[in-house]
């Protein structure tokens, strides 16, 4: 009882390790090994339950920081977070349940060869799985473009498949020890040979497209960059607003200026093309009185400020849209289109069911923004590029179909004051540093209190923040984009692997009858 429960709750609870910041990818290729020895001894209910306790711990671990966020930016009592965190790590978990009822069928029905298929299994049902965040398990290799970048030609359930993969083919040859039948005769021999070509012909492609990348950065144009972090947390945005309405922008400004004096110092850089501001930066649009100096900063630097930005639309005499939005406000002082943030964050950003339900807005109390619906476009000579706020750049199939084929650079703004000191930081930005990785172009990160980071077109980070201080990276970007199979055809892989597992079901079902 108490060995079985210790082997299930160890492949559980190591997954946290796994995920930034610890990254501790060396325990990948093993941690599934003790439950999958549980899986294969159990069926129906008991393996059911079994992978949900998996699943469960994994993500109580991973997303423990979701009670803090609740707390702080939905304005949950502490008690609704908890239950919330709970049910939230159960359903996200419960795909891990699915594959362990799975397990024993599939492992009887292909027999010697089952590693293949139960890793299909696994990939198909991890990728169907809703995923608010879209943590999969290969998405931890995101700093090994060696070999992660396999997910350029087939997405990250590439890298899901040769992780699970390598744990059931170790599982198997320990199995082949342990009960005498030899390697060859226990499949072992030929899946681990299977492995070993993925694994080849996965580090094959990435260097390939690693000499690709190298070649497109040697001829795209440099871009001076300053990532402005100025550590807004909660209580300094509650000071900056009892403040006179130009504290925002003044802070900003000041900051700018810091990182300016810095970059002049440098021999490489010499000065600042663009200042890439925050989400929320400005409380109001940089045409507006409160933002005069902004308009002022960009005149006398001749520098862009790319920046989030609060925007109030009066549609009426009482009804007044707010939109969680970005600006490029260009050297001269003249200000871009706007962009308003598509994809709004529940319980943060608006409230779900506020019409039907009216009590809501008493229970949460939070803003109430209206989404945009498109994502435009900013040109300026050899860049164009596109803002991503907050968790847009974390959502790939967002991401690829804001990705038109002449954009060659990504902006992405964020607020992650809200989560405390904790793992999501490190998370955020691993997710939002694989779409760079998948679609073969760099990004821009400012975040109010961190990790602010320059990213490459191989997801690498190249520079990047601490949490919580105030400060600016000053580096050089260069935009450029080499296409990707996945730009193109998105999860094609993982689709296949949908309708494998539909015959691999229909197979079980009448081999189980049979």
């Amino acid at each position: 009882m108490y060995i079985p429960l210790a082997a299930l709750l160890y492949t559980g609870l190591v997954q946290p390790l796994i995920s930034p910041p610890l990254n501790w990818v060396f325990l990948h290729p093993f941690v599934w090994i003790p439950a999958f020895w549980i899986y294969a001894q159990l069926d129906g209910r008991r393996a059911f339950f079994a992978g949900w306790l998996v699943g469960l711990t994994a993500n109580l671990g991973i997303f423990y920081w979701l009670v803090g966020t609740m707390e702080s930016f939905g304005g949950l009592p502490s008690g609704v977070a908890l239950v919330i965190w709970f049910l939230f790590a159960a359903a996200v978990g419960f795909h891990s349940a699915i594959f362990a009822w799975g397990f024993g069928r599939i492992r009887r029905w292909a027999g010697p060869w089952w590693p293949v298929p139960i890793t299909v299994w696994f990939c198909a049902l991890e990728f169907l799985q809703p995923q608010l965040f879209g943590y999969l398990q290969g998405v931890a290799w995101y700093q090994f473009p060696d070999i992660f970048l396999v997910t350029a030609f087939a997405g990250v359930t590439a890298m899901s498949f040769i992780v699970i993969l390598a744990n059931a083919v170790l599982f198997q040859l320990l199995e082949a020890r342990r009960d005498r039948t030899g390697f060859v005769a226990s499949g072992a021999a030929v899946n681990l040979a299977i492995i070993t070509a993925v694994i080849g012909a996965s580090l094959v492609y990435s260097t390939a497209r690693l000499d690709a990348i190298s070649v497109a950065e040697r001829r795209a144009d440099p871009l001076r960059v300053a990532l402005v972090q100025p550590n807004h947390t909660i209580p300094r945005r509650d000071e900056l607003r009892a403040m006179a309405p130009e504290a925002f922008a003044r802070d900003m400004i000041e900051i700018s200026y810091e990182a300016l004096a810095h970059a002049e110092g440098i021999k490489q850089l010499g000065g600042i093309d663009v200042y890439l501001w925050p989400e929320g930066a400005l409380r109001a649009d940089p045409s507006q009185p409160r933002n005069r100096e902004v308009l002022e900063f960009v005149r006398e630097t001749g520098a862009e400020v790319w920046t989030g930005a609060n925007h109030y639309e009066h549609r009426s005499e009482s009804e007044v849209v707010s939109h969680n939005a970005a600006f490029r406000v260009h050297g001269d002082g003249l200000i871009d289109h706007r962009y308003d943030k598509n994809l709004l964050v529940p319980f943060g950003e608006y409230v779900p069911l506020r019409d039907v339900i009216p009590a809501f807005d008493r229970i949460f109390g939070v803003a109430s923004f209206e989404a945009g619906t498109t994502v435009p476009r900013y040109r300026a000579e050899a860049t164009t590029f596109v803002f991503l706020i907050c968790y847009e750049a974390i959502h790939s199939t967002f991401v690829g179909r804001a990705l038109t084929e002449d954009v060659n650079l990504i902006a992405n703004v964020t607020v992650d004051a809200w989560y405390g000191d904790s793992s999501e930081q490190s998370q955020h930005l691993m997710l939002a540093a694989v779409q760079s990785a998948l679609h073969g172009i760099p990004l821009l990160r400012s975040t109010t209190t961190g990790i602010s980071a320059f990213v490459d077109a191989r997801g690498r980070l190249l520079a990047t923040t601490d949490v919580f201080t105030r400060e600016a990276a000053v580096g050089i970007v260069r935009p450029m984009r080499v296409p990707s199979l996945y730009s193109k055809w998105g999860d094609w892989l993982a689709w296949v692997f949908v309708a494998f597992s539909a015959v691999l079901l229909a197979l079980t079902r009448a081999h189980a009858r049979g």
